[in-house]
């Protein structure tokens, strides 16, 4: 009887919260025009080791909300971060810079505070190889190369220009900071 309960009780608040959910509309904090600076920092996804973190994944994103019927934002961003290893006495240098254009979906959740989003980006990611020692300089190479990604985050506001946010996806496993929105 008691599972039985649990499952109603389950089945009620999600009921319920899909009449405070609209798909066409912005949430309360954001609205067509608005636009939304975030900086921060992340963690970057890496399938194999690298070494350590020179620099950790630092990133800069303007997003401008438009001004359509649907809750969609549009933007660009950059971020940056560098890897440091050891090999036979000497430390290389991975360095990353990707420049790229955001879009999301704004989730119209019934919460004054709150802006759950999702959605892509596409860029160009800059890749950069060095050696501190001449040895390994045929090693010292570069590359670059078209990149994407996607993204779910939330922004928390704290007024009705400053919050914080948090967003996961790929490559970024995890990425927070301070979001400003004018």
């Amino acid at each position: 009887m008691k599972k039985l309960f649990l499952v109603l009780l389950i089945l009620a608040v999600f009921a319920g919260s899909v009449f405070a959910f609209e798909f066409l509309s912005y949430p309360p904090p954001v609205s067509g025009g608005n636009v939304m600076v975030d900086t921060g920092i992340g963690f970057v996804y890496t399938g194999y080791n690298r070494g350590k973190f020179g620099i950790p994944p630092l990133f800069l994103q303007v997003e401008y909300a438009l001004p359509v019927v649907v809750p969609i934002s549009v933007g660009a961003g950059v971020s940056f971060y560098q890897w440091k290893y050891p090999i036979h006495g000497d430390t290389l240098k991975e360095t990353f810079v990707t420049p790229a254009f955001r879009a999301n979906w704004h989730w119209g959740f019934d919460v004054s505070w709150l802006d759950f989003y999702t959605g892509a980006w596409f860029g160009y990611t800059i890749w950069n190889l060095k050696s501190s020692n001449s040895f390994w300089d045929y090693l010292a190479v570069g590359s670059s190369g078209l990149d994407w990604g996607f993204q779910a985050g939330v922004h928390f506001y704290f007024s009705n220009t400053i919050g914080v946010m948090v967003e996961t996806g790929y490559p970024y496993l995890i990425k927070a900071g301070l979001t400003i929105k004018f």
